[in-house]
């Protein structure tokens, strides 16, 4: 079974919500929305890392290609 198409909306904010449950896996507290991409922390930067490469390797999907075209966007 085929995945559905994310708009590149759609990918960012399912990645933020990865990297927010992996950020409370290591015991902090996700804010929903956050741009952990623009992060000088650390384990901020870390978990949207590990929540990229599975997208990359699960959807083969680019996120931070998709946060850059929504960045345009806005």
């Amino acid at each position: 079974m085929a995945a559905k198409r994310m708009t590149n909306r759609e990918l960012v904010d399912a990645a933020i919500e990865l990297a927010g449950d992996f950020y409370s896996m290591m015991g902090y507290e996700h804010r929903p929305g956050f741009k952990y991409w623009e992060s000088p922390h650390p384990q901020e930067q870390q978990v949207f890392e590990m929540a990229c490469r599975a997208f990359e390797v699960i959807r083969g999907s680019d996120v931070m290609d998709a946060v850059a075209d929504v960045e345009d966007e806005e």
